[in-house]
């Protein structure tokens, strides 16, 4: 099975391994079996108090999932009231009897606390507890747990290191006992279970690995700090151990200070016996006494002589006269200095030995020699509690003096012997032969007085500074990731902006365009860039926008002198969600555009902006234009139609009394003649009238049937093109007359055509109505017919004074549906056809473009075979 099946559950297997190192422990404490409660007897226990919260701490993990939460947070209240509890006893000096509380401790009880709770433990169980209790997956908890857990790990780290370097590393955080060794594993592990349940809860979240960067961050800060914290403790360790060695030194100095004395006095007394100067006791007394008075201490002075036997003793109290003639060697541990310094002779000090004056003592002895010849040996048995009072005089320290054998000289004060092994600076002292075992170990606050507060506030500034950068990494991670999917969602939205064919334009409040869509762009030929934070209206068709605003402010009673008034008043005059408005490109060509305004809001419900919505309806409007215009033309079509079919029996109606009337006026004629009135001029002259009327109106039912003959099929025929001029002219001569245009003709005689006469008068009828339109306004009002032979053909064109047609329309002017006259004038159909019916004659039909006035040419081959 791989690694990551058991991943998930590996804050339970840590706590479930802690939980039971920690009911081992309880139950040695209950079952007083030292085994259980440490590793070694040379290491401290665990206190049952840490293996009890331990035990909540690893239930708490157990049970901290969704499911049994509560369980988990309960746990972790009960750890951090009972470590800040127990942790109180330090700064307040006090003893609450918590530490015994559940069971009695049956081991080291020479300790300064037996079996206290380690402050750095309690600090540690607390921070635990802490995690613990933040459980949840918010920002807070995830900053809280990492914070401890690694704060924890630290504390954990420095207290197995003080057991591999042999000393004290955790003195810094408090307390002067140390934490024990397991306590240190099991909370490094509950530590790790803790962090391990973060990770797996943020890895099922769905967090990406970024986001774990400011937590390695944090962590790494904090063990960097707490390294740096113990680097700088150490310092103050070394230096502490410095001044101790060095209060060891002055104290061993002072022994010999005091040893050289009483070594010389005893030489100048020895150097009279040498010289035989003591003629007898109470000379010798004398020496004694002022030996006696010089020196504190001293109980007894005696004078042995080379038997060993006490012959004289100084003063001659405390049971005196047992010391008198009592052998050197009965003392206890004397025989063997006397032996030695007999072969050395060199002075010498005893060990501690109990006097017989009372008491312990220790005895300074000098060999007597002459020569060589042994004399004797000089004693002086110093009083141990006043001799070592004075030597070992030093205030702030617990001195501790033994012998070889562990006799214990002197002991100035209980250190306890965690601290003392800790803290105590331990020498060997060789003068005069004595080895004496001197510990020197500094109080509690001594060393608090000569450690510096840097590393305390190296370690707040330091945690500080990492949580606060591991704070800032997240913000900066997630304000990327803010910045990563504003890009991706801006991307998106533009993306869907560009796609669509509708052109949006984002404005700021005050009507100035903020962004636009590639639609736009293209359409409009401005680039965004360009185009930002100028006012929209100038994309607008000025005399529009102009007729537009006053139209508002007449409507409102208001001025609208600023872009968002302009905007606003669309609201309130209900023209939104939609309308039509004209705008310009940047080359100046207009678009008719469907368009719509939405107002951008805040929070608070304060305008941000506008968007502008709009559809390019120009081609639609044109489709809708032209599918006007032909249904208007196919209106007009069916109108001719009719008026072609009406014109048709009109003309046939009107021909046959036409014809009556010439049959009468013929008969009338003969008639007159007949009764003698035809030399009338009177009656002739009337007549002939009556018959020019009638001519002139066959005339025009010619021109009338011509223009709307009833096939189109017929046949072509040979006609002469000054009847089918004189006929057309015929039938708009008086249009012409009776607006004061001057129409004219010139036309060459026996021009003959072969064509269908009424089309080629619906052509010349199409081109002289558009010459009376183009001349109806102008200052010179002349219209002008011509025909003559030209290129092998009949060309006829027509003239007109008019305005004549601009260079951009000449190109369009003979599609159909196309005209330059208002709706209603004209329907675009006329050049068109005219050019349909020439070239159906094999004909061509033009603008002349070299003619200084508006001149169209008809040009007709003059072949008799042509045909269609």
């Amino acid at each position: 099975m791989s690694f990551n099946k058991y991943l998930p559950k590996l804050h339970n297997i840590l706590a479930f391994v802690v939980l039971t190192v920690a009911v081992v422990v309880m139950l040695g404490w209950i079952l007083q079996n030292p085994n259980a409660i440490r590793f070694s007897s040379h290491l401290i226990p665990m206190a049952f108090n840490t293996a009890f919260l331990l035990c909540f701490l690893s239930i708490g993990i157990l049970f901290s999932d969704r499911d049994h939460f509560r369980i988990g947070r309960a746990c972790a209240a009960v750890v951090m009231f009972f470590s800040a509890l127990i942790f109180s006893q330090y700064p307040l000096g006090v003893d609450m009897g918590l530490d015994s509380f559940f069971v009695n401790y049956f081991i080291e009880p020479e300790m300064l606390y037996p079996g206290r709770m380690a402050a750095s433990t309690c600090i540690a169980l607390f921070l635990l507890g802490l995690a613990l209790f933040f459980n949840k997956s918010s920002l807070l908890c995830q900053f809280v747990r990492v914070t401890t857990a690694a704060t924890v790990c630290c504390v954990g780290l420095v207290g197995v290191a003080g057991y591999v370097f042999n000393i004290n590393s955790q003195y810094g955080w408090g307390s002067f006992s140390r934490m024990a060794l397991h306590t240190a594993i099991c909370v490094i592990v509950l530590a790790i279970a803790l962090l391990a349940q973060l990770w797996m809860r943020m890895g099922r979240l769905g967090a990406h690995r970024r986001r774990f960067a400011p937590f390695y961050v944090l962590t790494a800060g904090i063990f960097f700090t707490v390294g740096l914290m113990q680097l700088l403790y150490i310092q103050d360790y070394q230096k502490n151990r410095s001044i101790t060695e060095i209060r060891t030194a002055a104290i061993l100095e002072n022994f010999d200070n005091i040893f050289r004395p009483l070594t010389r006095s005893l030489g100048r007394m020895a150097n009279r016996f040498i010289l035989d100067d003591y003629k007898n006791r109470q000379a010798w007394e004398v020496d004694a006494e002022i030996y006696s008075s010089d020196f504190k201490g001293v109980r007894r002075i005696i004078w042995s002589e080379k038997d060993l036997v006490a012959k004289w003793v100084y003063p001659l109290n405390r049971n005196a006269e047992q010391v008198i003639g009592a052998k050197m060697t009965r003392q206890r541990g004397a025989e063997g200095i006397l032996e030695q310094i007999q072969k050395t002779r060199k002075p010498a000090i005893s060990g501690v030995l109990p006097l017989l004056t009372g008491g312990d003592g220790v005895v300074l002895y000098y060999p007597v020699f002459r020569g060589d010849d042994f004399l004797g040996i000089l004693s002086v048995a110093l009083e141990a509690d006043v001799f070592f009072a004075e030597a070992a005089v030093a205030p702030g320290y617990f001195v501790e003096i033994k012998d070889n054998d562990g006799h214990e000289f002197l002991n100035t004060g209980n250190a306890g012997l965690v601290y003392m092994r800790d803290w105590g600076n331990t020498v060997v002292y060789r003068a005069l032969n004595a080895n004496w075992v001197f510990t020197v170990t500094p109080k509690p606050d001594v060393v608090q007085k000569n450690s510096s507060y840097l590393p305390g506030v190296v370690g707040v500034f330091g945690i500080s500074i990492s949580l606060l950068l591991a704070i800032s990494l997240v913000f900066y991670s997630r304000s990327r990731e803010s910045e990563r999917r504003m890009k991706d969602s801006f991307d998106w939205h533009k993306a869907g902006r560009d796609s669509i064919s509708l052109l949006l334009l984002q404005l700021d409040k005050h009507g100035n365009v903020s962004s636009i869509n590639k639609a736009a762009e293209d359409l409009l030929g401005y680039t965004e860039p360009a185009i930002v934070g100028k006012p929209v209206f100038i994309l607008g068709e000025y005399s529009e926008l102009m007729m537009h605003r006053g139209r508002m402010e007449a409507q409102l009673q208001k001025s609208l002198a600023s872009g968002d008034d302009y905007l606003e008043a669309i609201f309130e005059i209900g023209e939104n969600p939609s309308f039509e408005r004209t705008l310009v490109s940047k080359s100046g060509k207009p678009f008719h555009m469907a368009m719509s305004l939405h107002r951008v809001t805040n929070d608070l419900g304060e305008i941000n902006g506008y968007l502008v919505v709009a559809e390019d309806i120009t081609q639609r409007k044109e489709r809708e234009r032209l599918l006007k215009e032909r249904e208007e033309k196919v209106l007009v079509s069916s109108r001719l139609a009719t008026l072609g079919e009406m014109a048709a029996g009109i003309a046939h109606e009107i021909n046959n009394p036409l014809t009556v009337i010439g049959g009468y006026l013929s008969m009338l004629r003969k008639s007159l003649a007949q009764k003698g009135m035809g030399q009338d001029v009177e009656i002739n002259r009337r007549i002939d009238s009556v018959e020019s009327m009638v001519g002139r109106i066959a005339k025009i039912v010619r021109g009338l049937r011509s223009y709307a003959h009833e096939s189109v099929m017929d046949d072509m025929e040979e006609v002469e093109i000054a009847m089918i001029i004189d006929d057309t002219l015929a039938f708009c001569h008086e249009k012409f007359k009776l607006n004061d245009i001057q129409l004219t003709a010139s036309v060459e005689p026996g021009l003959t055509v072969r064509c269908r006469p009424y089309q080629i008068s619906q052509v010349l009828l199409n081109l002289l109505n558009n010459a009376y339109d183009a001349v109806a306004s102008a200052p010179v009002k002349k219209v002008r017919i011509e025909a003559s032979y030209q290129s092998g053909g009949i060309e006829i064109s027509v003239t007109d004074s008019g305005p004549g047609v601009p260079m951009e329309l000449r190109e369009k002017i003979m599609q159909p549906f196309f005209t330059t006259k208002e709706v209603g004038k004209g329907v675009g159909l006329g050049l068109s056809i005219s050019m349909g019916i020439i070239q159906a004659h094999n004909g061509k039909f033009f603008l002349d473009n070299e003619s200084l006035q508006t001149k169209f040419t008809v040009w007709l081959p003059h072949a008799p075979h042509l045909s269609i």
